[in-house]
């Protein structure tokens, strides 16, 4: 039960279709929004939250854009990749045309930078390809028209959104442990699609990501196994960023479980500047003692991730969940209903005024380490 808890939390499936729905209508333009007033020494990373919304409504699903814009300055976007739209012979649908001008119109409108994720795997079992086209059913990356769409489908992202951020392939350590086939054919097509990215848009930050916990081999329910620093060298040369999403409070009982080095010992592997493609930490205690974290907790756990931030010059602090999500009610995806900073009704956590108190120090991307 918990390895498909803890894959739904990663995914929240349920969000896919629903976004796709409500991307499709054109956001009315809003006022600008009166950022805080800069308070405190610099910092090198860029924060915000991702487009998950607390209800399943349009106007909640905007509402994240809002909050992303009036309390950081990134907003994450995930998806799978539109297979059939960059097939042989194939047009751009107008479902990808409207879904794609209402993001642009949503961030360019209220100043967000955009941290776009293209996943081609499938969220339940990382096993496999997600959302192909019956043409293809059950064909891999082995397969070139597949390989190529999913070039074009990035250079398409690149080039329409210019994204600060494109994370190709997200948790992809995920599937290497269930799926090494998989993985290896990513491997191949990362590289080609890495280069043909950087030629069209240089500006534009080209990464996969790695889930930490599984990375590092402590999710409690997985079977252990040692840190798998080895694979920064499949990509090697490949990566602009070290990203990692990390949801500790599904590993370790509560914050002060979590050993001083958790992050610090990230840079005794690789020099790559640190880009949190998101992260999350529970604010309720989860079933059968998964963990027993508490508001307090939450607070204690971004308090720590702020002062590591600051110790690593990371460049990107994305968090899950703006506000709890108050339609995931039934098991397993209810664990993740309360990562968010805010209840559902908005009403702030504990842990939001250490996130403010962050996002009030000015944001200069002169003292980051970042390779752009």
């Amino acid at each position: 039960m918990f390895q498909l808890t803890y894959r739904a939390l990663l995914t929240l499936m349920v969000l896919t279709v629903f976004a796709c729905r409500v991307e499709t209508i054109q956001p009315v333009p809003i006022a600008p929004i009166t950022k805080e007033v800069a308070e405190g020494a610099t910092r090198s990373y860029m924060m915000g939250f991702s487009s998950l919304p607390a209800a399943l409504t349009e106007s909640a699903y905007l509402e994240t854009y809002d909050i992303a814009s009036a309390h950081g300055e990134a907003l994450l976007i995930q998806r799978s990749p539109a297979w059939a739209d960059f097939l042989p012979g194939a047009k751009i649908s107008e479902q990808l045309r409207s879904q794609t001008l209402a993001q642009k119109n949503a961030t360019s409108t209220r100043g967000l930078e955009l941290i776009y994720v293209l996943d081609p795997f499938t969220p339940e079992t990382r096993m496999g390809l997600h959302g192909l086209p019956d043409s293809h059913h059950g064909q891999t990356l082995s397969n070139i028209e597949l390989r190529d769409a999913l070039v074009a489908d990035a250079l398409f992202v690149a080039r329409n959104f210019r994204p600060a951020y494109l994370v190709i392939g997200n948790e992809i350590n995920v599937v290497f442990e269930r799926d090494p086939k998989s993985y290896s054919e990513f491997v191949s097509v990362y590289s080609e699609l890495y280069d043909a990215v950087k030629r069209a848009v240089p500006s534009v930050r080209v990464l996969t990501s790695f889930q930490y916990e599984e990375f590092l081999g402590v999710v409690p329910w997985l079977p252990s196994h040692t840190a798998r620093w080895n694979l920064l060298k499949d990509f090697e040369g490949r990566l602009d960023q070290f990203g990692v999403t990390s949801y500790p409070s599904f590993a370790f009982t509560n914050a002060r479980k979590i050993e001083p080095s958790y992050y610090e010992q990230i840079r005794d592997h690789t020099d790559l500047p640190i880009a949190f493609v998101s992260v999350g930490y529970a604010s309720g205690a989860g079933r059968e003692g998964i963990n027993s974290t508490t508001p307090a907790e939450q607070r204690r756990y971004l308090q720590r991730l702020l002062e590591d931030a600051d110790n690593l010059n990371i460049s990107l602090l994305i968090w899950l969940i703006a506000r709890d999500l108050s339609y995931l009610t039934t098991a397993p995806e209810n664990l993740a209903s309360e990562l968010g900073l805010h209840q559902a009704d908005g009403t702030p956590k504990e842990a939001w005024d250490a996130w403010l108190k962050a996002y009030k120090r000015p944001y200069n991307l002169i003292t980051s380490t970042d390779t752009q």
